[in-house]
């Protein structure tokens, strides 16, 4: 640790500090704020595929980290067992996967905005009948909203990031300063290492 700090020390003591507020762009929240974007857009795709993407762009949602609402909603649109999206469509043989959530990147989750996207892999029947794939998606988020959230699955989820955290492997050490780095700019002092996985507040009027 001695050579460490010493090195630190000698290779950035000298960078100036200009005294200057971190840069805020919380005042831009209606980034998308366009009818362009109320639209269907059909792709055709370089590799034979079928995919249909929604995406919302929500307000920014990173000063809940400590309660991962988008986390949550993921968990239960990503959810495979009995009941899920995913088990009604493969059922009807009209998807192979869905993927849903925010992928906590910058490009994805910042002071503007945060995007919630829903993708699902569909089979060439699927893709026949895409419009009923979305509407099959937005009829489970809505009974998502009419049920509101549920303690006990926030507990779990709460419970099963919180053993990944544990045991998780050892990353490489240059990934790892620059995940803290990078947590260091969006999480309290006490939060640097587990902000970005761990849930620690149950919120749920958030």
């Amino acid at each position: 640790l001695d050579t460490l700090e010493k090195w630190v020390t000698e290779i950035f003591s000298e960078i100036p500090n200009n005294g200057l507020p971190k840069p805020s762009f919380g005042h831009l929240t209606q980034p998308f704020d366009t009818p362009e974007f109320h639209k269907l857009y059909r792709v055709v795709p370089i590799r034979k595929v079928h995919s249909l993407s929604i995406t919302w762009a929500l307000p920014p949602q990173e000063q809940y980290y400590r309660v991962k609402p988008l986390h949550y909603i993921s968990w239960l649109v990503g959810h495979e067992g009995k009941g899920s999206v995913l088990s009604f469509l493969r059922k009807k043989f009209w998807a192979l996967a869905l993927y849903g959530g925010n992928g906590e990147t910058g490009f994805e989750q910042n002071s503007t905005y945060s995007i919630f996207s829903i993708s699902v892999t569909l089979t060439d029947e699927g893709y026949k009948h895409f419009y009923e794939v979305a509407h099959v998606v937005f009829q489970y988020l809505k009974m998502l909203q009419k049920r509101g959230p549920e303690k006990r699955i926030w507990e779990e989820i709460q419970k099963i990031e919180a053993n990944e955290f544990h045991y998780q492997e050892q990353t490489d050490p240059v990934d790892y300063v620059e995940s803290l780095c990078e947590n260091m700019q969006l999480f309290q002092k006490e939060d640097f290492l587990t902000g970005d996985q761990l849930l620690f507040e149950y919120k749920p009027e958030v």
